[in-house]
């Protein structure tokens, strides 16, 4: 009876404190299991919570790995002192050049040492090497009771007709230009004679027609044409100064040159002609009528004529002739 008391007295105590023991016990157990996972995280993770995201550290290890790789990438390039392998499909041909073969040289070259090679003008003729001796002509166009300088083929100039009807590519060349009640044929021939430099002989022949029907009178009773020689390589053209009789052989400008030696240019007119010139230095040749459009303003501006200055600077090296 007594043991058996006993037992229920411990098992009412037990009873009685099993409402705030039970609490007691999940508190400390939770309290515990927090304590556990903060030494956890103080040893494997992160003060910051930010950084304990997985996430963000893979993008963080990715960032860091393309930052290396970037770098070493650009230092490769920038030390890199090998030449890369040219592609077999652009590697030169281990062979002569066609414009190298032995048929292609001696008088078939020299042949075609001169033409109209200048197709952007409407007559331009030069030689077969970088810096070349040329030649070409501009004149003055009317176009809508307006003055234009005619050199460059341009769309806005409106000619009826322009461009070769004939030519050979090596020895002559024939064209018409129309151009608002004047029509200019223009010839080009080449000669190899004794005496003849490098390339031979050429000649230019302008034929000028106006249609007085189409012809504002206003504007002159003819066409005034210039004629010029400009050389890239800025060898000193010399102007003739003797008295021009353009009735006979008139010699209007000479020079020298290592590819084709001594040369001369010569003018001949079956009509009476007034000539006029100006000399000009420059190192460009795109705006040649530049040039002649500056000169004809300063005259007409100051002396109220059409016409250039009849001057030169000292060794140009381009010369313009307009003949009235």
């Amino acid at each position: 009876m007594t043991g058996s008391g006993r037992r229920t007295t411990r098992s009412r105590a037990r009873s009685s404190a099993d409402p705030d023991g039970g609490d007691d016990d999940a508190s400390l157990r939770e309290a515990k299991l927090k304590l556990k996972r903060r030494r956890e995280r103080s040893k494997y993770g992160s003060a910051i919570p930010l950084f304990n995201n997985p996430n963000l550290k893979v993008v963080l290890l990715i960032t860091v790995v393309a930052f290396f790789v970037i770098l070493f990438l650009i230092f490769h390039l920038v030390n890199s002192t090998a030449e890369p392998e040219l592609p077999r499909a652009v590697t030169p041909l281990p062979a002569p050049k066609i414009m190298d073969l032995p048929q292609f040289q001696g008088e078939h070259r020299e042949s075609l040492y001169w033409g109209t090679y200048r197709p952007h003008l409407y007559l331009g003729i030069r030689a077969r090497t970088s810096q070349s001796l040329m030649a070409g002509l501009m004149w003055i166009g009317v176009k809508d009771g307006r003055y234009h300088l005619r050199h460059v083929c341009k769309d806005e100039d409106d000619l009826g007709t322009y461009g070769w009807t004939k030519h050979d590519g090596r020895e002559f060349g024939h064209q018409l230009l129309a151009d608002h009640g004047m029509t200019l044929a223009t010839e080009f021939l080449k000669s190899k004679v004794g005496g003849s430099g490098y390339g031979g002989d050429w000649a230019v022949r302008i034929s000028v027609h106006i249609n007085k029907s189409e012809w504002n009178e206003e504007f002159g009773k003819g066409a005034q044409l210039f004629f010029y020689l400009a050389d890239e390589g800025g060898n000193v053209l010399d102007l003739s100064r003797e008295k021009l009789n353009i009735h006979e052989d008139s010699l209007l400008a000479s020079g020298s040159r290592l590819d084709i030696g001594n040369w001369q240019l010569h003018l001949k007119s079956t009509d009476d002609l007034e000539l006029h010139y100006s000399g000009f230095r420059t190192p460009h040749f795109h705006n040649l009528s530049d040039l002649v459009e500056e000169n004809l303003a300063s005259q007409i501006r100051n002396h109220a004529r059409l016409q250039l200055s009849d001057s030169s600077v000292d060794s140009p090296n381009v010369l313009v002739f307009q003949v009235i």
